[in-house]
């Protein structure tokens, strides 16, 4: 049996050299469940985060859109879902009424078992920090330090509260190719 994609972010959200960045870190976890379910996703996953969260309405991406609880029960059927924001859907206005222009996207893999549960999460560096609840959980390679979590951690932690709900996702039928 082919290694489900959780089981390959859980082994590789434990490797620095691959945490580092999102869009390195879903190119990997791509790499390693192609190789072992007979599929090539180097094109879809080719690019940084804006390119492939632009790709998320191309086959073989099939586009759920900014629905959490389908990506939920997508990652859960065990497809490979990914959740993201270009750095141009990532630029906001905040509740201070300040513009938050970002520099980069963000794109994650959704992992089974949501919703996610609302409470307080510990960043990497120790930090509190509370999430809502209600969103899949992800796994994720960060640029920010603080971020590179080595588990399993809540989409709501990753991406602007503000634009949760923005949040698209998309995922790819894997099946072992005769």
């Amino acid at each position: 049996m082919p290694t489900s994609v959780e089981d390959v972010c859980k082994l590789y959200v434990k490797d620095s050299t691959k945490v580092a960045n999102c869009n390195q870190f879903l190119q990997a976890v791509a790499s390693k469940v192609g190789a072992d379910w007979g599929v090539d996703l180097s094109k879809a996953f080719s690019g940084n985060a804006d390119t492939i969260r632009g790709r998320f309405k191309e086959a073989p991406f099939i586009y759920i859109g900014p629905f959490p609880d389908k990506a939920t029960a997508f990652a859960t059927d065990g497809k490979f879902v990914v959740g993201g924001l270009t750095h141009g859907e990532m630029t906001y206005i905040g509740r201070d009424n300040r513009r938050r222009t970002a520099t980069m996207g963000h794109v994650v893999v959704i992992a089974p078992g949501g919703p996610s549960k609302g409470g307080e999460i510990e960043l990497a560096d120790g930090t509190k920090q509370k999430v809502r609840g209600g969103y899949p959980y992800c796994y994720q390679g960060a640029a920010h330090e603080i971020y590179r979590f080595d588990h399993r951690t809540h989409v709501d932690a990753v991406f602007p509260a503000l634009l949760l709900d923005r949040v698209e996702y998309a995922y790819i039928d894997i099946q072992k190719k005769s």
